[in-house]
């Protein structure tokens, strides 16, 4: 006890010590299971192999689990004692600022992403729970992985929240050059010029643009060379086959390419500038407001799809702009009461949503049932009910008309189908000799089931998802039955097949920007389908410049992580754990937008892919905005 009878001074930084050497462990364990026969080599490493009579299978359990961490722990990496040093001392002093640690909801989330993170790392390095489940030496290292994860990001959360009060603390100065004063008097143009600027490189390398193949099939319904389809939203086809129409008739197909493209990037970066003004308009600090434009004008991922002809780069700008819109009508409610054209705005936005991508009704509708059933019974609300029913009946009606008067084919329902076509597949690779001869001709009535082992891919369900067969719906259910009751023999293969198909969207593995498809998909030239698309730089050397500069960035230390859709989803959870600690209600709208879409990554047919991703990077800047503004005590007070 020291002189005022509290604790030694050294018990805190023991504890810190402690924690730090927990945390390295599990962010250098190597997620493999010790293999035996390489434990039974290292045994007898320096011991003599003539001399010694020990063997692993009678060696003490004490031994053997010192053996085997050989294989799990880089214990000859001097780094990782530098990492262990710095963590204890940041926690150390971490542990000074009482009043912003977190409470037990966030200790519960720490929880859950230690559980999350090393059965998703298992799943990402061996395609199994086998790291943590294969033996007792397993669980327990994994148990250790998960308790260094929990207080890694409990930590990570204190000191987020911690960062935010000392923001808020700040007193921002008045901008001291001309250019700082043009930014504070217009953020929106301003920033919406810069980010145009820094994907002009992109443009210029890619001319007349990356056509991606999705965006071929759109053009070609379009055009009339292939069967028309709702598969790809019909308002998202005619954009793609109207501007390549327009470039046709001088007499290139380029030309049509780069007329969407531009487009595209004067859309996004004026959204993308939106953004931007909704931080000033938050009170959000200049730096943020600075970080945001560089964000969008210099992170690769915005340039790489701002050159480039798919769906998803203009429905995640418009995606985010809902997003916004929605904190907006929330927290400045008095603002679209004065100016009901606001409204229109609003709605706009939300329909836009809906129709560039199919994807986009799951996010929007739940905001707009929200928002009405608010308003429902408030007479002087009456203007967002309307706002919340226009928009479902105009999307209806758009696909009442598609569908029923132009004849254009919905999209078919295995696209719906993903995880569970995805649990039963690997059901059959697994536990095949299990299956039943009536199990057997429910599945194989909705897919191949001959082809259905070979089909599997675990990170993608395109292999399975061909083998449909179109059923009836009799045959759908009696499907269904079947799945329902194989999941009670092996619950474990089925969480396992989902996770497979969707762990890189909320677990911290190796990032992945995937960018050279958007980069080289035209080379050399791409005569498909009546289409002659091909880059103007037929060397292709500032691509392959500007592609190593975005694999660079992807491998840098922090800035690296903007490309790690794990990181992203958990920075995320963080800013709404503190958005509920600060009571700031109207922030909640935009969080089950994001979500909602969130869980359409999740179920999505395709893991860690960044395009589907993208819409909900782009909403990180307004998240953040957001946190800035519930940390000011005026927050509350807004209507």
């Amino acid at each position: 006890m020291n002189k005022k009878g509290g604790r030694r001074p050294y018990g805190g930084w023991i504890a810190a010590i402690v924690c730090g050497i927990l945390c390295t462990v599990a962010l250098s364990v190597n997620i493999v299971v010790a293999d035996p026969s390489i434990a039974g080599q290292d045994l007898k490493f320096g011991m003599g192999y003539d001399s010694t009579t020990i063997s692993l299978d009678g060696a003490s359990k004490l031994l053997v689990v010192l053996v085997k961490l050989r294989q799990n722990l880089p214990l000859d990496s001097w780094s990782w004692s530098v990492g262990a040093a710095a963590l204890a001392f940041l926690l150390h002093n971490l542990w000074q600022h009482k009043e912003e640690r977190p409470g037990k909801g966030v200790a519960f989330l720490s929880a859950v992403f230690g559980v999350v993170q090393v059965l998703g790392l298992s799943i990402c390095k061996l395609d199994s729970w086998a790291f943590v489940s294969e033996n007792f030496y397993q669980m327990i290292l994994a148990l250790c992985c998960m308790a260094g994860y929990g207080i890694l990001f409990y930590h990570a959360v204190w000191g987020f929240f911690l960062a935010l009060r000392r923001v808020a603390a700040c007193r921002e100065k008045t901008p001291g050059n001309s250019l700082a004063r043009a930014f504070a008097k217009n953020p929106a143009r301003i920033s919406g010029g810069l980010i145009f600027l820094g994907w002009l490189p992109w443009v210029l390398a890619c001319l007349p643009g990356s056509v991606d193949w999705d965006s071929h099939t759109q053009i070609c319904q379009a055009l009339g060379s292939m069967e028309m389809t709702a598969h790809h939203t019909v308002l998202s086809t005619w954009l793609h086959g109207g501007l390549v129409q327009v470039g046709r008739l001088f007499g290139s197909d380029n030309l049509g390419v780069f007329l969407y493209v531009l487009l595209q990037c004067l859309v996004c970066a004026w959204i993308y500038g939106q953004i931007v003004a909704f931080c000033a308009k938050l009170k959000a600090p200049r730096w943020l407001q600075y970080a945001v434009t560089a964000f969008f004008a210099l992170v690769p991922v915005w340039g790489a799809f701002a050159q480039s002809m798919v769906k998803d780069t203009l429905f995640a700008a418009v995606f985010s702009l809902f997003v916004l819109y929605t904190a907006d009508i929330w927290i400045f409610a008095d603002e679209y009461e004065a100016q009901p054209i606001l409204y229109a705005r609003y709605a706009v936005s939300a329909l836009l949503v809906c129709l560039l991508r199919n994807n986009g009704v799951i996010a929007v509708f739940p905001v707009l049932l929200l928002m009405g059933c608010r308003a429902a019974g408030k007479r002087k609300n009456w203007k967002r009910v309307a706002v919340a029913v226009s928009v479902i009946v105009v999307y209806f009606a758009f696909n009442s008309i598609t569908t029923n008067l132009l004849s254009i084919a919905p999209g078919g329902i295995n696209e719906a189908l993903s995880i569970p076509l995805q649990q039963t597949a690997r059901y059959v690779v697994v536990y095949g000799d299990e299956v039943t001869e009536e199990e057997r001709a429910a599945i194989d009535a909705v897919v191949d089931y001959d082809q259905l082992a070979e089909n599997y891919q675990p990170m993608i369900s395109d292999g399975v998802k061909g083998l449909y067969k179109n059923p009836s719906s009799q045959d759908l259910m009696r499907y269904f039955k079947t799945w329902f009751s194989m999941f009670w023999k092996h619950p474990s293969c089925y969480i396992q097949a989902t996770q497979a198909n969707s762990y890189g969207y909320y677990t911290i593995a190796e990032s992945n920007f995937d960018l050279e498809y958007y980069m080289f998909i035209n080379e050399p030239s791409m005569e498909w389908k009546d289409l002659n698309i091909s880059y103007l730089d037929t060397s292709g050397e500032a691509r392959y410049i500007l592609y190593h500069w975005a694999f660079l960035f992807e491998r840098l230390p922090l800035l690296g992580l903007l490309a790690n859709h794990g990181f992203i989803t958990w920075w995320l959870v963080a800013i709404c754990a503190w958005l509920l600690k600060r009571k700031a209600g109207q922030a909640l709208p935009a969080v089950l937008a994001v979500g909602m879409l969130w869980l359409t990554c999740v179920a999505s047919p395709v893991n860690d892919l960044l395009r589907y991703f993208l819409p909900i990077l782009a909403c990180l800047p307004i998240f953040l905005a957001l946190a800035c503004w519930a940390t000011s005590p005026k927050s509350r007070k807004v209507s």
